[in-house]
């Protein structure tokens, strides 16, 4: 057995008293309290308790819905059963290195197995109502695909990834939460990412992210570099849009309407087939207009003097994010598309590098130019077995047959 180094009991008395108290609301145990090379963490139970100037400076210019504004509206809105937490990284000078956003939310996995025992698992739920509803604690920004964590430039990533690893594990285990996910990396961020395997975590894939990489001053530019078949088509689409007397609109104040959004999305919600979790009411709407307005707003698709679908997006320094779509009941129109189309035509207006398109329906999105981008996620659970079991379970939810089509000219010198 490792013989431990003798106890420096005043040493440990220096550095408690050095310990500046928590403020309200903050969540402090012994395991979350521990210093590495001068660090101290605290986890915060609401984004308030954090200076907006402090957190907003870590998360940098590029990252909507990892700023204070976005997650404060998030926290706002009453998604599920979600209870956020908010781990701080400090030096010993008191200076934010790492943060991230975490919650707890309850998950249906029976969403999960295959068709077949679809019929099973409703009769079990009939009689065990919990059967596979899983806790499951993330590490992510809220609603939207992509990761939580900021970092300090010139900080040593790696290492605090990692210190963030052991930290939310504690608190999963506090929340008595089985099953940890840190989510969505890139392929460049795994890099540093990878620091999580040494914790313990398991490497999965989620769905890919589609977005198009903006090389367009106007969106006539962008029309003019499609191949010709798919302008045409693209044309073709919006011609018809035109003649059926829908048009777009941009609202930057819209929570008066928060009723009908939510109400429409609600309607997609319970239409849609595939995996599905949060469900958003009134009152997301309602917090995310709080956002300053350069970085949300809502286009909206009118037709005949009603208002039938919308779309929420957000934009930061570089990046035209499309989040919730929602539409009125009945047969589709040319809602979506439309919508579609204008998030791309706003992007491209507004200077951005990436517009990001979100998860699913890839073949509609490939023909207006996206790419798929492989994301990561990190995951482990608090029972040993269960991480055993991951790492024998094939990573289904990776997909190589998907491919971007070559929707323009430049594609070829791109390869």
């Amino acid at each position: 057995m490792r013989q431990l180094p003798p106890l420096d009991l005043r040493s440990v008395k220096r550095q408690i008293e050095a310990w500046p108290l928590p403020r309200p609301g903050t969540v402090v145990t012994p395991a979350h309290s521990a210093r590495d090379d001068g660090w101290r963490v605290q986890v915060f139970d609401s984004v308030h308790d954090i200076p907006a100037d402090d957190w907003d400076d870590v998360a940098g210019p590029a990252a909507a819905p990892r700023s204070h504004a976005y997650l404060a509206a998030i926290e706002a809105s009453g998604i599920n059963d979600c209870r956020f937490f908010y781990p701080v990284v400090y030096d010993a000078a008191g200076r934010i290195l790492a943060q991230a956003c975490v919650y707890t939310i309850t998950t249906d996995l029976t969403q999960t197995l295959p068709a077949g025992w679809q019929p099973v698992a409703a009769a079990v739920k009939r009689l065990w109502p919990g059967f596979l509803q899983v806790k499951i604690t993330e590490c992510a920004s809220p609603l939207v695909p992509g990761h939580s964590v900021s970092i300090r430039p010139g900080a040593p990533r790696a290492a605090l990834i990692r210190r963030l690893g052991r930290v939310v594990a504690d608190l999963a285990r506090r929340e008595r939460s089985r099953l940890i996910v840190f989510r969505d990396f890139l392929d460049a961020e795994r890099v540093d990412v990878d620091a999580l395997l040494d914790e313990g975590y398991n490497r999965a894939s989620n769905m890919p992210l589609a977005r198009i990489r903006v090389r367009w001053n106007s969106y006539e530019e962008y029309l003019d570099a499609m191949r010709s078949r798919y302008r045409k088509d693209l044309k073709r689409r919006l011609e018809r849009v035109e003649r059926g007397g829908q048009r777009a609109l941009r609202l930057e104040r819209f929570a008066e309407r928060a009723a009908l959004w939510a109400a429409q999305v609600a309607t997609m919600y319970d239409r849609s087939k595939s995996f599905k979790r949060e469900r958003i009411g009134v009152r997301y709407y309602e917090q995310i207009e709080r956002i300053p307005v350069a970085n949300r707003m809502v286009l909206a698709a009118e037709r005949d003097a009603r208002t039938v679908a919308h779309g929420l997006v957000l934009f930061d320094a570089e990046h035209t994010i499309a989040t919730y779509f929602g539409r009125d009941a009945g047969p589709p129109g040319n809602e979506w598309f439309q919508l579609l189309n204008e998030v791309i035509r706003l992007g491209i207006e507004r200077g951005s590098r990436y517009i990001c398109l979100g998860l699913g329906s890839y073949d509609a999105k490939s023909l207006v130019g996206a790419e798929f981008e492989p994301l990561h996620c990190y995951a482990r659970s608090t029972l040993g077995w269960v991480n055993w079991l991951m790492r024998r379970v094939p990573d289904r939810m990776a997909r190589p047959e998907l491919h971007a089509r070559r929707i323009f000219r430049d594609d070829d010198a791109a390869t």
